[in-house]
């Protein structure tokens, strides 16, 4: 059963044993394997297994050592990373072994980065009644459009086709950003609820983050302070905002850091690629204090929610001095 990433939510089936997702739209990948994932362990799948592609033996043997659920009746969840390539072939033939029909305590998740998969390949053909595909390739500018105002759904029907249009014109056929911005705009909202204040807003607080963003990355302190000031003055209720911007340069950056290539991280993000260098050599300068700022944004995070009696504004700029002088 071959399903569109847009509406996977009402037609995909919890009794399907193996759930294929391909394709190289992250986004959209990510927010089906998380909806199937929350599924399965409210249908009882509690443990999960995680194989690369390429460890078809190992697979196999787990599949054969767990099924039936063992002494304790154990439901597991098996994942299969496919991120490179095309899809291995010796996967495919441990795939024709594997007797769908009778694995009634095992779930199957396939992520793979390939952009088409035929619904002939005799695996998928032999066991059609089981399986589910779920493409995530790159969307259609309808398609985004519509997306876009599916993720909008806490504004007026009205305004999210409005802030829908003006997205798609900012970001076009980039996800991530679109994400980005939206998780901005809740934040926006939660302290802004009249719809043309709103509207007036995304513009300006989109770019003034981004321009927050940017001057980081450069280590420019006076800029820096500037703009956070200018914040401070025009919109008090933008902290939270501040401190997104704060947290996803710091977070973005560790995790490129800890990966075996950064810049290969920070493209798989979608990131600009003006932007990428600018990362790579902010984590170069940074790459011994990233650990210590990301304690101090989640000791920031608890003065934000009145855990800890600071004043956060004065906590901010402190911290963005630390960020442009190590």
């Amino acid at each position: 059963m071959k399903i569109s990433s847009l509406n996977f939510k009402n037609n995909l089936r919890g009794s399907a044993v193996l759930s294929l997702i391909h394709g190289k739209e992250m986004i959209l990948k990510n927010e089906v394997k998380d909806f199937l994932t929350k599924d399965f362990a409210n249908q009882g799948y509690g443990e999960t297994i995680i194989f690369e592609a390429n460890e078809s033996d190992d697979l196999l043997s787990a599949i054969q050592n767990n099924l039936g659920g063992g002494l304790f009746g154990s439901q597991i969840i098996i994942k299969i990373v496919h991120s490179e390539g095309r899809f291995p072939k010796a996967l495919s033939e441990t795939l024709e072994k594997i007797d769908l029909d009778n694995m009634n305590n095992i779930k199957i998740i396939i992520d793979s980065v390939s952009e088409s998969i035929s619904p002939n390949t005799k695996w998928i053909k032999d066991n059609k009644e089981f399986i589910q595909i779920v493409e995530c390739t790159k969307l259609k500018p309808l398609d985004e459009k519509k997306w876009l105002r599916d993720k909008l759904n806490f504004l007026d029907k009205k305004d999210a086709d409005r802030v829908a249009r003006h997205l798609f014109e900012l970001n076009s056929s980039n996800l991530v950003a679109h994400r980005n911005d939206i998780e901005t705009l809740k934040i926006l909202y939660s302290a802004e609820k009249d719809s043309v204040s709103l509207e007036n807003s995304i513009s300006s607080s989109i770019h003034t983050a981004y321009e927050l963003e940017d001057c980081l990355l450069n280590l420019d302190e006076k800029r820096s302070i500037k703009i956070l000031r200018q914040i401070k003055q025009n919109d008090p209720n933008s902290l939270a905002l501040v401190i997104w911007v704060l947290d996803k340069l710091i977070s973005t950056s560790l995790m490129a850091k800890k990966s075996a290539s950064p810049k290969g991280y920070l493209e798989n993000t979608k990131m600009w690629n003006s932007k990428i260098g600018s990362y790579l050599s902010f984590i170069k300068k940074m790459e011994s204090n990233l650990l210590n700022l990301s304690k101090d944004i989640f000791e920031i995070e608890k003065t934000f929610k009145g855990i800890k009696r600071l004043d956060t504004w004065k906590e901010v700029e402190r911290l963005i001095i630390r960020i442009c002088t190590s």
